[in-house]
């Protein structure tokens, strides 16, 4: 039984993990039958994530981070394209395209939605741009359409970093049937989680998932498929050597893979999906109600009017005149044991190691550099009680009483 929470003793997380003996006994089950490397279980969460963003195959590999590499890798762009994306991400998102050698576009984000200007991103393209990568920032789901259309009229790759989107919609449907790759991932903090982490990379062509399973597993001919026939094993030839494929390479590759432990303890969390869910929903529609109270202090969150959103957490922007001091403010929640964090990396370019990197700016970058100064967020997840978000609420309340 969950003891009773404390107020100012007990921390209100920003983001939390849930998880019961369902699925500890799940991952016991999973140790007791002896194979610990991607199996059945394996194969059985990659069908069903991957169905719940759309797509008709998933690979599930060791992090959501390890996805979006492959996902990269897969696009199979000539050496420097450009890829366009946006200032306010994750180095998870935009790593990938510069270890593969392409050439990032950056475009400014909007502020209370978090996500890709799509007005800027289309006046971005030149004939030498050929991919997006795009997130769905703190789970807010982007109009897909727009970006299905403007990627059909310029033949650009839809790459969409999904991590936080579990169950999100868009006009009713999951937004992976838009893009032409997806990513989504299963940290500790996400909303569904894998054991603490993993990640998975889904597309609609099976070349591209065995090329993305050959990619995850060292770049081997014969990735791991469980099978022993010695013919097929043997079918491949190395200096005129008959030579066996599982350790054949013909792809400079990583070692991604997961466990079929974090699958077992995934299948379960996707089974409660739907309950988090409407716990987020619930936490998410109270928080907005009563900060609506301060439009003269805050920016709230926006969404698509098509879009169906579980937010990963609660953004909020300072306006700009607002007497609040951000770090004054998280000072105090955090002192009042309620759990803060920034909106990522705010402008990724004013981070040290990507100061100088080869780049196109498109137009300015004022939501980002707004965002980096302004914005943080709070929990909205599914282990918030609602006393413990009215305790959250209250501690607003104080501050703002205090000014």
């Amino acid at each position: 039984m969950t003891p009773p929470f404390v107020p100012g003793h007990d921390r209100v997380f920003y983001a939390k993990a849930v998880f019961d003996q369902e699925e500890i006994d799940a991952v016991v089950q999973c140790l007791n039958q002896g194979w610990l490397g991607p199996g059945p279980i394996t194969e059985e969460f990659e069908n069903k994530v991957a169905a719940l963003f759309g797509k008709q195959y998933g690979l599930f590999v060791n992090s959501g981070s390890s996805a979006n590499q492959i996902a990269m890798d897969i696009a199979n762009l000539p050496k420097g394209s450009e890829v366009i994306t946006q200032a306010c991400t994750f180095p998870a998102t935009l790593n990938p395209i510069l270890v593969c050698g392409h050439f990032p576009v950056f475009v400014d984000s909007k502020v209370g939605a978090y996500d890709i200007d799509i007005d800027q991103l289309e006046a971005a393209v030149t004939e030498k741009t050929k991919a997006i990568f795009i997130s769905h920032a703190i789970g807010n789901i982007n109009d897909m359409e727009r970006l299905r259309a403007i990627c059909d009229r310029h033949k650009l790759l839809f790459i969409e970093d999904s991590c936080d989107t579990h169950g999100s919609l868009f006009d009713g449907r999951p937004p992976g049937l838009w893009s032409d790759i997806t990513t989504t991932s299963f940290y500790a903090s996400h909303n569904i989680t894998a054991g603490g982490a993993g990640g998975m990379v889904m597309v609609n062509n099976p070349d591209l998932i065995r090329e993305a399973k050959v990619y995850r597993d060292w770049g081997r001919a014969l990735p791991e498929n469980n099978d022993e026939d010695i013919q097929q094993r043997f079918s491949y030839k190395l200096n005129n050597e008959d030579y066996d494929g599982k350790f054949y390479h013909i792809k400079i590759g990583y070692n991604f893979k997961p466990t079929e432990m974090q699958a077992a303890f995934g299948l379960v969390q996707l089974k409660k999906l739907p309950y988090f869910n409407t716990i987020r929903a619930r936490n998410f529609n109270k928080i907005y109600q009563f900060l609506s109270q301060y439009p003269e202090h805050f920016i709230l969150p926006q969404t698509h009017p098509k879009a169906t959103v579980y937010w990963l957490a609660f953004p909020i922007t300072l306006r700009d005149g607002s007497p609040i001091v951000r770090r004054n403010l998280l000072t105090y929640l955090e002192r009042n044991r309620i759990q803060t964090r920034l909106l990522f990396t705010g402008n990724i370019l004013h981070h040290e190691p990507y100061q100088n990197i080869p780049c196109r700016i498109h137009g300015t970058l004022t939501g980002a550099d707004t965002i980096l100064k302004r914005t943080f967020i709070i929990g909205c997840n599914h282990s918030l009680t609602e006393e413990m978000v009215d305790y959250m609420l209250n501690i607003i309340k104080q501050y703002i009483e205090q000014l």
